[in-house]
């Protein structure tokens, strides 16, 4: 986790994220849907404010969500269990080193992701 995270990892933040992310399912992710058995990376979760709507929309998939944040992650992981999901595996990681072998995964989902970056550029 870093210590200079520009917006800080306070409980007001969280909120604002799951609001942010709750104000544009429709136009955002009217098409965000993998098949069934399909392995997806969520890359950033953060406090899994789009992790709810993938697994909504991809029910029969199975998501790796990856933040380098574990109270965004235990954020993340009481969400997804309230809504009662079993397909979400959270695992701490630096999506700039990623921790898995090329080709692991069918998709990658990154949305929202640059600005909590502290090199954006670099994580293009």
């Amino acid at each position: 986790m870093r210590d200079d995270y520009v917006h800080g990892y306070s409980k007001r933040e969280a909120i604002r994220l799951v609001d942010q992310a709750k104000t544009l399912p429709t136009l955002m992710h009217h098409d965000t849907v993998y098949s069934a058995g399909s392995l997806v990376l969520e890359a950033g979760c953060g406090v899994g404010a789009q992790t709810i709507t993938l697994a909504r929309n991809s029910p029969q998939a199975k998501i790796t969500s990856l933040d380098i944040s574990e109270p965004s992650l235990n954020h993340a992981r009481a969400l997804i269990n309230k809504e009662g999901f079993s397909i979400v595996d959270f695992q701490v990681g630096d999506i700039m080193n990623l921790p898995f072998e090329d080709e692991t995964f069918d998709h990658v989902f990154i949305c929202f992701v640059l600005e909590h970056l502290p090199d954006p550029v670099g994580g293009y």
